[in-house]
């Protein structure tokens, strides 16, 4: 695997909590000018949310970090819907896409439930994210996994700061709101999450606003 020690050693740190050091997009057209063509194809498909049609970026089977990563992701999107599947009293094979299950994106999945409002649950999965994608760059610091964790860390802050800007619940576009409005859609069964739906959130008494994507 290539090493880049001067790109990455131009970076500054991406801490959770703070701004963005730099736009994703900036990052993207730096790394074009350092990387390969084949880490830079695998370092497009790092993006921070599975893909809504359960396909499976380019060059996961080479990035371990970005594999584990997806499988991650994937398993907490199955668990929310199945636990929503279940409080709906609805099958829940029909919202669950085909993926092996993570313990551990199982439990965030029940304590993100268990949270009083769509918001807190969404800073709940958040909060769980960061600490994956850290856990998973242990040992990797010029290397193209650490580049990878780099871009999946901006993209979090890029969409809190976005939050923070914008000032308010309503204007948080809520990955855990989408998967509760995919289950509970009945416009003909559709389950991509960017339908709105009257159906309430778990543990809250209040109907959920349609949100832009």
């Amino acid at each position: 695997m290539s090493e880049y020690y001067y790109f990455k050693a131009t970076l500054s740190s991406a801490l959770p909590g703070e701004p963005p050091p730099i736009s994703y997009e900036s990052f993207i057209e730096r790394a074009g000018t350092c990387l390969t063509d084949r880490d830079m194809d695998i370092l497009r498909g790092a993006r921070l949310f599975a893909p809504e049609d359960g396909s499976i970026p380019s060059g996961v089977a080479e990035s371990p970090l970005l594999a584990s990563y997806l499988k991650w992701e994937l398993s907490l999107r199955n668990e929310l819907a199945k636990i929503r599947a279940h409080q709906l009293g609805k099958s829940p094979e029909r919202y669950v896409k085909p993926g092996e299950p993570e313990w551990e994106a199982a439990r965030v999945a029940q304590s993100a439930a268990a949270c009083d409002n769509p918001l807190e649950a969404e800073l709940l999965i958040e909060r769980e994210r960061w600490a994956l994608i850290e856990r998973l760059e242990t040992g990797h610091f010029f290397d193209l996994e650490s580049l990878l964790a780099y871009g999946l860390k901006l993209q979090a802050l890029e969409r809190r700061a976005k939050f923070e800007t914008e000032r308010g619940e309503r204007a948080y576009s809520s990955a855990y709101e989408s998967i509760l409005s995919g289950v509970a859609a009945v416009d003909g069964g559709r389950i991509d999450g960017s339908a709105a739906t009257d159906m309430p959130a778990p543990n809250s008494d209040k109907r959920p606003d349609r949100r832009d994507q």
